[in-house]
């Protein structure tokens, strides 16, 4: 008998596919999970009772249904589109992966760009064609350094120059070099990725357009963050048979443990690309959930609508700890360090607090920089307290005092004007021309370049440093004064509390943003009561803050709430805790501390406050109920908004539980009401002139 062949098994596999490198991600443990672009909100628990009931009452012996006919009928009328051009799949990858291997001629080139989705050079090798990707220019400028996050996945080899320049230096592939390349060979397969992953920029329908007009072949443009982006492609396939929309249920819709996916295309291109899907590629448990949150859109509006207000918050909190951030039209923010070395720092910093980045320093032109989700209220106080901590103990390097936390109720603007300058120069990975500026240009067809979710906004990085105020060392009736940027970054944030009147323990502020303009008078010792605040629900949650916390409330804010209620909230609620922090002064003769229990119904939330000089906050709720909605446009997680801006401005301590509750309206009262009564303790009078600690101060 022959002894057997001394044989590598992994020889047998195609040399270009073993030189890619595997995809890898951490998948320990985490606090905040901000690595992936999640969805940081699940679906409704019902709707997942409800998947679950309709999944226990099927057959499991038998096989699901060839393409999922039903899902496509439902996807056709979701977005006006035939049924036939719906392709269903496990994953919008998978779907891009039938796509590559149906359309790609052995050998043939396919264009693309770089910086991008790591996984297009793998998919495009395994179709067994070759990757022609367009990078972003070098600058010769470029901060070189060795970048120690892994290479992007399927990037073997990135040349050296691009893989250094950071985006101070970076630009991004321009449309007119892809109109370039499309001329010179157009029937080669073009697949682009708008919003860019992990740029965040995307591409304007009207250079989408421009590349169809041009391009022979197909077109595959992964739209997968589609639902947080202004611009909407899908009229475009009325009037290009070559275009191939790719979306997924994983970010917007928060199904990614499901892995479901789809693509719109000419029902004659469909029908040939059922050919190269594998027959039952789609299990019942997916089929079901893709059902079921068509079925329920609004509350998937509501969670997007929440993302991507909350995004604003997320930018300028990451752009005052000294940090450039990059425009985005997706659920994440690329940011850069002042350098590869301080981008590793602030990963390893935020690791070590429980909170989890993405490290892109290994993308083409992405040196120093790292790709952030943005995460919910509870990630953005973890992560803002976090930034604070480090920053006090020197973690955050070179840079971080451009940006800052400000002190004595001063807050730099240099991170926005650092930002400001990104927007109009960056020129992030494909944005046009047209696209200038910071300042709000229009670019092609009267979009403002500028805006997040429609707006510019001007508020300084001030507002979002969490701790901007709270640690003001002079007395609190001193009046704060944010710093204004540039003027092409628009107003800044002015609040200016007044000292209490004679007599009286009672603040004023007024504060004025690009965004709100609010007025708040509040009286510690009970009196008027005027809320006009543009949304029913919340002022009646400020009504209920006064009546229980026996206190005097007047206030009138307008907001842009045509974007959002989350500007208004929050700067309420900063207004809230400056006029407090007026009111009591010196902090002498008062309680200092206070707790309460409230309840309302079936509903249970517990308060303790204390005065402490410091702005800290916590808060906790239900699982099942923490990312539920109270009204159409408050979700419950805008409660720990408001207090948590009351806590920071307030400087004071607040731990707020939500222990039972039903619904959203039952728990939003019971919590506010619990504060209130926290509240109306810690600030009552108690006989003595002496101020409530062993320190002898509650203010320095």
């Amino acid at each position: 008998m022959k002894p057997p062949l001394a044989i590598d098994p992994a020889a047998l596999v195609r040399p270009e596919l073993r030189r890619l490198t595997a995809y890898h991600l951490d998948l320990s443990p985490c606090r905040h999970k901000l690595d992936q672009n999640e969805s940081p909100y699940e679906p409704p628990a019902r709707l997942k009772r409800q998947v679950a009931a309709q999944l226990l009452a099927a057959d499991w012996a038998r096989y699901p249904d060839f393409h999922a006919d039903a899902l496509r009928r439902d996807l056709g009328a979701f977005h006006g589109w035939p049924p036939a051009g719906v392709l269903v799949g496990n994953g919008s990858n998978e779907l891009l992966d039938v796509c590559l291997s149906a359309l790609v001629e052995p050998g043939g080139e396919v264009l693309g760009r770089e910086p991008s989705f790591g996984l297009y050079r793998m998919m495009v090798l395994k179709a067994g064609g070759v990757p022609h990707f367009l990078h972003a220019e070098a600058m010769a400028e470029a901060e070189p350094g060795p970048a120690e996050a892994p290479e992007p996945p399927g990037a073997p080899g990135l040349p050296e120059a691009m893989a250094e320049a950071g985006p101070a230096a970076f630009r991004g592939v321009t449309v007119e070099a892809l109109l370039a390349e499309v001329a010179r060979q157009p029937r080669r397969p073009l697949v682009l990725c708008s919003p860019n992953n992990p740029t965040g920029d995307a591409l304007l329908p009207a250079e989408v357009e421009a590349l169809l007009e041009r391009q022979q072949g197909p077109l595959l443009l992964d739209n997968a963050y589609g639902e947080f982006c202004r611009h909407d492609y899908r009229p475009l396939l009325d009037r290009h048979p070559q275009l191939i929309l790719l979306r997924t249920f994983s970010k917007a819709w928060a199904l990614a443990g499901l892995r479901l996916g789809y693509l719109l295309a000419d029902p004659r291109l469909v029908a040939e690309l059922l050919k190269a899907k594998l027959p039952y590629n789609l299990g019942r448990a997916g089929l079901l959930a893709g059902r079921a949150v068509l079925a329920a859109s609004p509350a998937a509006r509501r969670r997007i609508a929440a993302i991507t207000g909350r995004r604003e918050a997320w930018r300028q909190m990451l752009a005052a700890a000294g940090l450039r951030v990059m425009p985005s039209e997706a659920n994440f923010l690329l940011v850069r360090g002042a350098s590869p070395a301080a981008a590793r720092a602030l990963r390893d910093g935020l690791a070590a607090r429980g909170i989890r980045v993405r490290d892109v320093g290994a993308y083409p032109g992405l040196a120093g920089c790292l790709r952030i989700s943005v995460g919910s209220g509870a990630a953005l106080r973890a992560t803002r307290q976090a930034l604070a901590e480090m920053r006090e103990a020197g973690e955050l390097g070179e840079g971080a005092a451009a940006g800052g936390v400000g002190t004595a109720g001063a807050a730099s603007a240099a991170g926005v004007a650092d930002l400001t300058a990104a927007a109009g120069a960056a020129g992030v990975a494909g944005a046009a021309s047209a696209r200038a500026a910071a300042g709000g240009t229009p670019a092609a067809g009267g979009t403002a370049a500028a805006g997040t979710a429609g707006t510019a906004s001007a508020r300084t990085a001030a507002d979002v440093a969490g701790t901007t105020s709270a640690r003001a060392a002079a007395d609190a009736t001193a009046p704060a004064a944010a710093a204004r940027p540039p003027s092409s970054a628009g107003p800044a944030a002015s609040s200016l509390p007044r000292p209490s009147r004679a007599g009286g323990r009672r603040g004023e502020v007024e504060r004025a943003t690009g965004e709100t303009r609010v007025r708040l008078a509040l009286d510690l010792d009970g009196g008027a009561r005027q809320v006009e605040v543009g949304n029913g629900f919340f002022g009646h949650m400020l009504d209920a803050l006064a009546t229980h916390g026996g206190l005097g409330l007047e206030v009138s804010a307008a907001g842009d709430l045509h974007v959002d209620l989350h500007h208004t909230v929050e700067d309420v609620g900063i207004a809230f805790g400056e006029a407090l922090a007026a009111a009591l002064g010196g902090r002498r003769g008062v309680t200092r501390f206070g707790s309460a229990f409230a309840p309302l119904d079936e509903a249970l939330a517990r308060a303790v406050v204390d005065l402490s000089g410091r702005g800290f906050f916590a808060y906790s709720a239900p699982p099942d109920l923490a990312a539920s909605w109270v009204t159409a446009d408050f979700p419950l997680t805008m409660v720990a908004d408001f207090f948590q801006a009351v806590a920071d401005r307030g400087r004071l301590t607040l731990h707020l539980e939500i222990l039972a509750a039903r619904n959203g309206h039952h728990a939003a009262e019971a919590a506010f009401k619990a504060a209130a009564l926290a509240l109306r303790q810690a600030v009552a009078p108690r006989p003595g002139p002496l101020v409530p600690s062993t320190k002898g101060t509650l203010t320095a």
